[in-house]
């Protein structure tokens, strides 16, 4: 049973210590590089993308 619009959407749920050093080393990533090179050969396979970044409140389990 679906409840509200269907869509589309895929979340991740990532924690880490650092974001900007995480994500410097992913981007710099050559197997990643030649990944996405190779999936957009024949143009964007998405529409779109939406980044959010979540705090943990204080009794979360993700720390």
């Amino acid at each position: 049973m679906l409840i509200g619009d269907g869509n589309n959407d895929l979340h991740y749920l990532l924690a880490w210590e650092s974001l900007e050093k995480k994500w410097t080393a992913f981007m710099a990533d050559p197997a990643w590089q030649s990944a996405r090179s190779e999936s957009e050969r024949d143009g964007m396979i998405i529409a779109s993308i939406k980044s959010t970044v979540l705090q943990p409140t204080a009794f979360s389990a993700v720390k």
